[in-house]
């Protein structure tokens, strides 16, 4: 049994970012980076970073889903990422990513929103431990966000399989 985690379950924690600024187009909104476990397990979402960097001052609204990618999943109308392994012992991440969607993958259910400026906005929040939320094995999660402006915006996630 290992402390702090499921029994006999190695910590493996991941980085999944945008390779760049995704460009929102105003009042549009944009799947801008999800991530997919595979059948075999699931995710612990830990923390989010969200930056833009545009001039407007009216918020842009960010939102967190969970997804069961029901449709377009990652690799499907968008763009694949790479997760970045951060801490725990290396083994393969086993789980897919992507970011700006062409078409919003689903099916979605919405987690929490909040507004952001996109006037050089920032959010930096680590989950605090015993609230962090965890998707079922072949489920993931999503960031939607929408912008009254055009703007660009850089996001990651970083996820533990569990």
């Amino acid at each position: 049994m290992r402390w702090g985690g499921v029994p006999g379950v190695a910590k493996c924690l991941y980085a999944v970012s945008t390779t760049g600024a995704v460009q929102l187009t105003a009042s549009t909104t944009t799947a801008v980076l999800g991530v997919r476990a595979p059948e075999s397990f699931g995710l612990d979402l830990k923390k989010l970073r969200v930056g833009f960097g545009g001039t407007s001052g009216a918020p842009a609204t960010v939102g967190l889903y969970l997804c069961t990618f029901a449709t377009n999943p990652p690799g499907t109308a968008s763009t694949t990422v790479t997760p970045v392994q951060v801490a725990g012992r290396q083994i393969t991440a086993g789980f897919t990513a992507a970011q700006e969607w062409t078409a919003t993958p689903g099916a979605l259910t919405q987690i929490e929103a909040f507004p952001i400026s996109p006037n050089g906005g920032l959010l930096v929040y680590d989950i605090p431990l015993g609230d962090t939320p965890d998707c079922a094995p072949g489920q993931g999660f999503v960031l939607l966000m929408n912008s009254p402006a055009a703007v660009g915006v850089w996001a990651s996630m970083w996820v533990e399989r569990c």
